[in-house]
């Protein structure tokens, strides 16, 4: 037990040299270092940028990272201010456009700095430091110069923007102006200027003017109030669409999305506005007794090529462009039925005849008493029998078949043959009506189904 102690007292001991002598080492090492390790030079000609690393921590690249941090510490030296009267001064901040757009820039810089030298660096057993400068003068003249190369090639495409608009292609002058606005982000923050007829003007203000009156001279027309479907029209029609400007002059190149329900899925097309009116068929449109609309709109996404990291940016831009979807009414109207009935003297007809009256009505289809105003002749024929047998108990077997008639083209259009249905009862005339009364429950509003897929035909 006693040995045990003495030999973790040994180790203690000489763990404790160790690290004194460790320390002695690293209190020599920081004595010899130049001045610009123990404390941050201080300059008014200069950006400074330290960066300091552990070799132990990063044994293989600890030279690129220190390297890197002092990149990055030189560019947070280099304040980023938005001018009072710069583009990004006129943002409302509630939604953190400022700061989220200063870390923007800040980031830029960091990937976009030049111009800096290597001053010296510092090297302990454990320990690496490297020291970055930049003129401030240097900087100056290389933002400048940038922002000069980015100014001139926002003009271009400012000034293409305005002839594409004039030439009223409005969609190609949207991407022209978005483009040079682009140009220009890294210096939302502060004025930019050029010269129109030796008058020097704010470039980025004007784009800006431009491409919002742009966006807000875009108007969606749909020429219809309503769009009729109906057995005249062969439940089809044309709907009448044009993008246009506040002159009513027609607009080339927006994407334009239809949607509705057709009789087996939701249905959406696009198109694309032309510098014609476009006739879109509306066609095969699923029946409901209420709300139907054709529903159409711009892409806006679309129409705005904005990418992802840029939204957020160019909010302002996405409100200007307030082009609603339309909401176009369809008026269905089903056929006109005529029963044509004739035919039919059994008593218990009326149990059939009624039940496929209330099938129509359910469905909405209009029942008239006259064949002169009807589009569809429904003529209904019942077949009966009754068992010849001596039995007491009579059965009786039912069927019945309709054909429907455009009354117009006197051409058959639907035919249906029920089942047979039976009556048992102990008088024949009791098992007839029996079979009326099932063949009259069996009629649903589901009976006819197939009817307004052929007369759409």
């Amino acid at each position: 037990m006693i040995k045990h102690f003495i030999f973790i007292s040994i180790i203690i001991l000489l763990s404790a040299c160790g690290a004194s002598k460790l320390a002695k080492q690293r209190a020599l090492e920081m004595e010899a270092a130049p001045s610009w390790v123990k404390s941050r030079p201080t300059t008014s000609i200069y950006y400074v940028g330290i960066g300091k690393v552990s070799k132990l921590s990063d044994p293989e690249d600890y030279q690129a990272i220190a390297k890197r941090a002092a990149l990055n510490d030189l560019a947070s030296e280099i304040s980023v201010n938005i001018q009072s009267n710069s583009l990004m001064s006129s943002y409302e901040d509630n939604a953190g456009y400022k700061s989220e757009f200063t870390r923007y820039i800040q980031m830029e810089m960091t990937k976009d700095l030049a111009g800096y030298q290597m001053q010296a660096d510092f090297e302990t057993q454990d320990q690496y430091m490297i020291y970055y400068r930049l003129s401030k003068v240097k900087w100056a003249e290389i933002q400048a110069k940038r922002k000069a190369d980015a100014a001139s090639k926002a003009e271009n495409l400012f000034l293409q923007g305005q002839k594409e608009k004039q030439e009223l292609n409005y969609a190609a002058a949207i991407k022209s102006y978005l483009n040079s606005l682009l140009e220009l982000k890294k210096y939302w923050n502060e004025a930019v200027y050029y010269n129109v007829n030796d008058e020097k003007r704010r470039l980025d203000l004007d784009i800006r003017q431009k491409l919002t009156e742009t966006l807000a001279d875009i108007q969606l027309v749909v020429k219809s109030a309503k769009i009729d479907i109906n057995f005249q029209n062969h439940f089809k029609n044309n709907l009448q669409i044009e993008v246009v400007n506040s002159k009513g002059q027609l607009l080339k190149n927006f994407p334009i999305k239809i949607s509705y329900r057709k009789v087996s899925i939701p249905f959406q097309t696009e198109i694309y506005s032309s510098k014609q009116t476009l006739n879109l068929v509306i066609e095969n449109v699923m029946y409901k007794p209420n709300s139907m609309y054709v529903i159409i709109e711009i892409q806006k996404n679309k129409a705005l090529p904005i990418k992802i990291e840029n939204k957020w940016f160019l909010k302002f831009v996405n409100d200007a462009f307030q082009v609603n979807p339309i909401e176009v009414p369809i008026n269905y109207l089903l056929p006109k039925i005529y029963i044509d009935d004739q035919n039919n003297q059994s008593t218990y007809y009326h149990y059939l005849k009624d039940a496929i009256q209330q099938s129509f009505a359910k469905q909405h289809y209009g029942l008239v008493f006259s064949k002169e105003t009807a589009d569809l002749i429904f003529n209904i024929k019942s077949h009966e029998s009754v068992s010849n047998t001596d039995s007491q108990v009579k059965t009786a077997n039912l069927s019945y078949s309709i054909e429907v008639k455009n009354q117009k083209k006197n051409k058959l259009v639907y035919t249906f043959s029920s089942e047979t249905y039976k009556g048992v009862a102990y008088t024949a005339e009791s098992a007839k009506e029996k079979a009326y009364i099932k063949a009259s429950e069996d009629v649903n509003d589901n009976s006819f189904k197939k009817l307004l897929q052929e007369i759409r035909k």
